[in-house]
């Protein structure tokens, strides 16, 4: 069994050393030993369709994030002159001490590897580990510092995950479409111009694209967590793949948003609402891209789709701003007449809508959105 010591600190809140190390994942398990769930403060062993995904990258030589161990307070008497002199040889052997640590952080992920081991998997000759010791030989400050790990990690909810792939990509996004502009609301900022849009709108918009509903919240819960399980398990092809997909409607719709802005400019008036108001609305952004992922099952449909977008974009471009080609008035009557006892308005709203983008997808353009509108409704 060996170990590399890496650097040494000190967390300064509760003054306790803090020693950074690398190990095989074999010498890992030998050293957890078979109790390694004894400690009891820590969470029992749980079960999500994300560890599936995790012992296929393990398999395969993926690196995991640290994890966080404690050495046994008995023993940190022992260790605190060796840190104290720098002796990282002596404190090395002096922490491969088998069954003598317990798990603060990385219970689950030792679960999958023993699983692993078990099942007779031959881990990659280079993998390692990152281990943090923390030498300590209060309880309190060990629970102190579960509490800071789990309060990090609390799980994500997809829309928070979006948020932070979106927040990683959005320069790349906005070089990629020319004169797209993300803003933050919270910021003050506002749309004042096609290609313009809440930062906030994109993030929904991708999840509706991702989950092929314009519901970002569903009121089954069991069936949300299903779908965003299925979408999280995906590999990384089929993620990139609906990323890039994403990514060129979103440049076909800020196509569409220069025309929509052009010709509802607001000189229509009421009940007609503008090309900015509309066509940047959550509902409609949510609902158009909805409604390409559900309908684009198959290559023929994808081309339906693209089919009805170019024309779509020509009936925007040849018409002029006392023109309706969207029917929106048509749209304004249909929604105000929607029973608000009996439906919800927003869902209303963005069922209407997706319903109606889908079947322009379906007749290729040929069939008028004023139309559909009424058609949809019924």
């Amino acid at each position: 069994m060996e170990i590399k010591i890496i650097g040494t600190t000190t967390d300064l809140r509760t003054n306790t050393p803090v020693v950074y190390a690398q190990m095989s994942i074999a010498d890992y398990l030998q050293l957890v030993g078979n109790d390694f769930d004894k400690f009891a403060i820590q969470r029992r062993r749980e079960k999500h369709v994300a560890y599936d995904r995790m012992k296929n990258d393990i398999i395969q030589g993926a690196l995991l994030p640290p994890i966080t161990l404690a050495l046994s307070p008995q023993r940190v008497n022992e260790l605190l002159p060796l840190l104290k002199e720098n002796d990282l040889e002596n404190l090395a052997k002096s922490i491969m001490q088998i069954g003598d640590v317990s798990i603060l952080d990385g219970l689950q992920r030792t679960y999958i590897l023993k699983d692993l081991e078990t099942a007779g998997i031959v881990f990659k000759e280079d993998q390692k580990l990152l281990l943090e010791f923390w030498v300590e030989e209060d309880i309190k400050n060990l629970i102190y510092r579960i509490i800071v790990l789990n309060a990090g990690q609390k799980p994500m909810s997809m829309r928070h995950q979006i948020e932070v792939l979106f927040s990683t990509f959005r320069s790349t996004f906005q070089k990629g479409i020319a004169n797209l502009e993300l803003f933050e609301e919270r910021e003050g900022a506002r749309r004042t111009r096609p290609r313009k849009y809440a930062f906030d709108r994109i993030v929904t918009a991708y999840q509706s694209f991702l989950t092929k509903s314009p519901e970002i919240h569903k009121e089954n819960v069991v069936a949300q967590r299903l779908v965003e399980e299925e979408i999280l398990s995906e590999s990384e092809e089929g993620l990139t793949k609906k990323l890039n997909n994403f990514r060129k409607y979103l440049g076909i719709y800020a196509e569409l948003d220069d025309q929509v802005c052009r010709v509802y400019d607001g000189t229509q008036g009421a009940p007609v609402p503008t090309g900015l108001s509309w066509f940047g609305s959550d509902n409609v952004m949510n609902a158009f891209f909805a409604a390409i992922s559900d309908f684009g099952s198959s290559e023929e449909r994808i081309q339906r789709i693209d089919t009805a977008l170019v024309a779509l974009h020509k009936v925007l471009e040849d018409a002029n701003n006392t023109e309706d080609p969207l029917g929106l008035a048509v749209f304004h009557n249909v929604t105000n007449a929607i029973p608000v006892r009996k439906v919800n308005i927003g869902f209303g709203t963005r069922k209407l809508l997706t319903s109606v983008f889908k079947e322009y997808f379906r007749e290729q353009g040929e069939k008028p959105m004023a139309e559909l509108w009424a058609i949809e409704s019924e």
